[in-house]
Formats: C-alpha cells, structure tokens, sequence
C-alpha cells in the first residue's frame, strides 16, 4: 500500500442507532495511512482501519458508514461536506480497496485505482479496478457483491468494442470450478478502451511467456515440441499429473530433482504412495516477469494424505494436507482422477502461489499465530480463501533433520491419519516436529515473498520477513 497523505475533513455527522438518527453535531474526519478518525462533538472519538469499513454509502448528499459487521458495528451519517463529500467517499473506497489488496499480499502501483461500470453473469455494478502482477483485482461498491478476483492465467479471449468503449473476457477465478469461465465485461470504458484491453491482454500473455521461460531454463536444450506442451501445462502453478506428461516427464523429473535431498525424498514419497504412485509437479516464477523459479511437487500418500515438498534453496520440510474430510474417509488408497484428491491439489498449489509462496501461514500452531510478529499472516488468512482452505487442510510438516527420523515420522503420519476420523484431532507427532523447527532457527527455511510489508498496513508488525519454514 503506497504511503497515502494524511487529510482532514469538516462537516456535521450523527450517530445512527436503534433509537433513532441522533443528533448532528460538528464532525471532523482525519484520514491517516492506514488507519481514520471520526471526531463527533457529542461522542468519543472512532478510531479504525480502513478494512473495517463494511459498508460507505451515497445518499441524498450525505455519506453513509457502517464500521465492522454485526451487533457491534457504529453506524454513522457524515454530512453537509459540500463539495469535499466526492473526496470523502473517493479516498475511502480507495484507502479501503488499497488496504483489503494488501491483507491478500498484493503490490499496487502509486496511481489511483480506476472505478469501472462492470457486468458478469446477472451481477452489474461499479467497482473498483486493480490489474496486479498476477491477477485481475475487482472490487464492487456494492459490499454484499463479492471480490472478483481472476488469475492472469486464467483471463481467456479479449474483445474490444471501441465504438461502445467496452472490453469482453473470458475469465475463470476462485469461486469457479476447474476449467470453468464466464464473462466479464467492462462496460463504458470510453476513450480508455484500447489502453485497458492492452492492458489485460499484456496481463494475460505474460503468464505464458513466463512459463515458457521458466521452461526453457530448466530445460534449454529439449526439443522445442518439449518446451512448447511444458510451458502450456505449466503455468502459474497449475499442477500436472506427472502420469499424464508422458515422455515430456522423463525430461523434467531429473531436471527438476536435481538436489539429491529433493530427489531421495521424491522417492520415498512415492515409495510410500502405493503400487502407482500418484505424483503432480507444478511451478511458477518467484515475481511474474522474471527468470527466477518456485517448484513443487505433490504425492498423494495413503491415510487420505497428500504431500507438498518445495523444491527450492532452503527448503527442508514436507508439508501434509488432508484430502477428504475425515469423517467421510473410507479408507480407499488414491487412485488418479480422484475428484477429491484433484481438488486438493489444486488447492494447495493455488494458496502456495497466493501466498507468494509463503506456507508458514498454513502451519503455525494456533499459539504461534496469535504473537503480534505474525499479525500479516492473519490479514492474510483473512483475506485469502485458498489459504484459509489449505490451513484448514494442513495436518504437519516433517522436518528433514536426517533421513531416519524424516521416514519414521512419515510412517507414523500416514498410520495414525488412516484412522483419524475426528477432525480437530492433532497427530501425536506433531508437536515434536514444531519443535524440532524451532531449534533449527524458528522456521527459517521459508523462502517466500512476504509483500508487503510496509507499516502503514501493517503496524504492529515489527519483523518485516519472519523466518519461515
């Protein structure tokens, strides 16, 4: 969230409660970076972050608050700002829009975000435009409408009406089912048609050309038929059933393993997946536009089980996420094409990436996440659904402190996890595994992007980049 001026507002205000409108009273209304104040003659001082902000509406030349949600919730009536009542209602959605993007770990440019007409399926409305580096980001002003949010990849055929100054595109997002899209159109746009679908198709076309960058420096000197199928499956993070890349997965496999700690893990991973080992691979650039890579992979294990190993500088832990819920685990071994399995790799690999490649947010004890150092992972967890889902899914990470005790911890995992049917129920194990992060460094191998980090959206968080694992 970029630093945002401090700003000082006067008009009259009341408190609306159950009782009645109450009394207008001078109002003064002080926006700071991340936080604003509301000063009523006839009643304390409220003090909130923007995020707070449930509800900022217009009604007969006064502004509406809701501030929280439920019984607690201040409902207040800023009006008689004349002129500045455009500015108060404009920086708050901004402030506000700018704070929510940032509890999702996004990076936003300094410039103004673009309010934009917008239709898709039988919603329209006005919102709020933000095209980050990975998604497209739309935010309605109406707040019972959802966040609309579509991965670069995920943004299909764009069409532009010049003369209706209106873009069309295909665009799938969370709330969708795998390989499923609708229409989004951006309607009014006017003369900021061709630079807004530019825009979008830059936003789009650069997830495939990181991919098949990524691809051709793992593997510069594969036929180009190779490069080409790989860079395609390969985007953004979308993982790929190992069986499914045929041949192309002879190439990969070494290219990818090529740390010996990764690849005997791999082994025992799928040692312990059965007769066919069920295995996908996935990766995405560390910051869209670069060169540089993330790359994981995932083995469904027996005990409705399956494992994520990052295979990157620093990385010595497995993490393990249930796959269906428990009570409904029949005990079946995993098969490919599972629905369920399927989804919860996709799930995973879509919060890993979300997360900027953050899992510590997936695995802190209950206790550890509540310390003031970890408020952003909080925001996070908050805002992010498919890393609220992957925490809810994880189970323990396994530290590779040697092979022996890694295989019998994985062993033990897997037995105890066939036969857990309650699902608050912790592994044994598991607190030994925390602690043995915790004399290794605090969690220190955790190499993600932890953006951002700036104080105005976060401040009380005093440790810009915990260590993680």
């Amino acid at each position: 969230m970029p630093e945002a001026k401090p700003m000082a507002l006067e008009g009259q205000g009341r408190l609306l409660t159950a009782g009645g409108p109450g009394v207008a009273a001078p109002v003064r209304l002080t926006l700071d970076e991340a936080s604003f104040t509301v000063s009523l003659a006839s009643s304390p001082p409220l003090d909130a972050a923007y995020r707070d902000l449930a509800v900022i509406a217009v009604q007969a030349g006064a502004t509406l608050l809701q501030v929280g949600d439920g019984p607690g919730s201040v409902h207040l009536l800023l009006e008689q700002f004349g002129d500045r009542l455009g500015t108060v209602v404009g920086e708050l959605r901004q402030r506000r829009a700018r704070q929510r993007l940032s509890d999702r770990l996004v990076r936003l440019p300094d410039d103004p975000l673009a309010a934009v007409e917008y239709r898709r399926g039988d919603e329209h409305g006005v919102g709020l435009l933000a095209l980050q580096p990975w998604a497209l980001e739309l935010l309605p002003f109406d707040e019972r409408r959802a966040l609309h949010h579509v991965r670069r990849a995920d943004i299909g055929a764009i069409e532009s009406d010049p003369a209706s100054g209106s873009v069309r595109l295909a665009a799938g997002g969370e709330s969708e089912p795998a390989g499923a899209a609708s229409v989004l159109e951006l309607p009014g746009l006017g003369a900021a048609v061709t630079r807004q679908a530019a825009a979008l198709t830059a936003l789009r076309d650069g997830a495939f050309v990181d991919s098949s960058t990524l691809v051709s420096g793992l593997l510069p000197d594969a036929p180009f038929a190779t490069r080409q199928r790989l860079a395609q499956r390969l985007v953004d993070g979308q993982p790929a059933p190992w069986g499914e890349l045929g041949d192309d997965a002879l190439l990969l496999e070494p290219a990818v393993l090529s740390e010996p700690a990764f690849a005997a893990s791999y082994r025992t991973l799928r040692g312990r997946g059965g007769a066919a080992p069920v295995t996908w691979f996935a990766m995405a650039p560390t910051r869209p536009g670069g060169d540089e890579r993330k790359a994981w992979f995932l083995v469904a294990l027996p005990g409705n089980l399956v494992a994520l190993e990052l295979v990157s500088e620093g990385a010595h832990a497995t993490y393990c996420f249930r796959v269906a819920p428990r009570a409904s685990y029949d005990g079946h071994p995993p098969t490919a094409g599972d629905p369920a399995l399927d989804l919860a790799v996709r799930a995973i690999s879509a919060a890993l990436v979300d997360a900027r490649f953050l899992r510590e947010p997936m695995a802190l004890p209950p206790d550890q996440l509540a310390a003031a150092r970890y408020l952003r992972y909080r925001l996070a967890l908050a805002a992010l659904p498919t890393l609220a889902e992957a925490r809810r899914r994880f189970v323990a990470r396994l530290v590779h402190t040697d092979d022996a005790a890694w295989t019998a911890a994985l062993d033990d995992l897997v037995a105890w996890h066939a036969t857990a049917r309650d699902e608050s129920a912790e592994w044994p194990g598991r607190a030994a595994q925390e602690a043995a992060v915790l004399a290794a460094g605090g969690n220190a191998d955790d190499d993600g992007d932890p953006a951002p980090t700036d104080a105005a959206t976060h401040p009380t968080d005093t440790n810009p980049r915990p260590a993680t694992t």
